[in-house]
């Protein structure tokens, strides 16, 4: 099995791939997190994507490709979450026959509400004010370190993040619906109801 997960920001792209993962057995691959992770590292790559993530800007497409398909090369169990967010980075994976697409369709409203409740810890794990609250309040629950909000989860970056979103990643959308692999799945309400609806997709 080989799925995307598509979606704008705060439409639960990461939470639900994840929840896929572990019912389905799928390797998880996020270019987000694999981009945080280089941040974190503060390579001079790092540093250089740090500038796009907190500009609310997306990375060049070739950049992109070539890491994730480094990620999925000889695997053939996998959920891509987020990715490809552009056509030209659809068309450059057409190669890896993915066999079906899931778009989380959300409210700019919606997003905007979901990031006011949303909390990380400095390596990167979230938690939810509504959703998903630590067992100690402010202190991840995995490190024990202090929680906040992240850079990009700043309404200015949001709102900047969501417009480029519908600017260059919906065409994917169309890309997908013409090759009648794209299926679409109501992100509103809890991660609990999201993932059920598309449980029922993937029967």
């Amino acid at each position: 099995m080989k799925l995307i997960i598509l979606g704008p920001p705060g439409s639960g792209k990461g939470t639900i791939s994840e929840k896929v993962a572990r019912e389905y057995g799928l390797l998880h691959i996020s270019p987000g997190e694999l981009f945080r992770e280089e941040v974190k590292k503060n390579t001079p790559l790092g540093r250089e994507i740090k500038q796009y993530i907190e500009q609310g800007r997306l990375l060049p497409d070739e950049f992109t490709v070539q890491v994730v398909k480094l990620e999925v090369h000889g695997k053939k169990k996998y959920i891509l979450d987020g990715f490809p967010r552009s056509v030209a980075q659809a068309k450059a994976i057409e190669e890896l026959k993915v066999g079906k697409v899931i778009f989380l369709e959300v409210s700019l409203a919606e997003v905007l509400k979901r990031f006011a409740g949303r909390r990380a810890c400095p390596e990167g794990h979230t938690y939810h004010l509504q959703f998903s609250l630590p067992h100690h309040k402010g202190k991840c629950d995995i490190d024990g370190l202090p929680l906040g909000r992240r850079k990009d989860d700043q309404p200015r970056v949001i709102k900047e993040r969501f417009k480029v979103y519908q600017k260059i990643s919906l065409p994917v959308v169309r890309f997908y619906q013409r090759k009648k692999l794209l299926k679409k799945v109501n992100a509103s309400g809890t991660p609990e109801e999201v993932y059920e609806r598309v449980r029922r997709t993937l029967r």
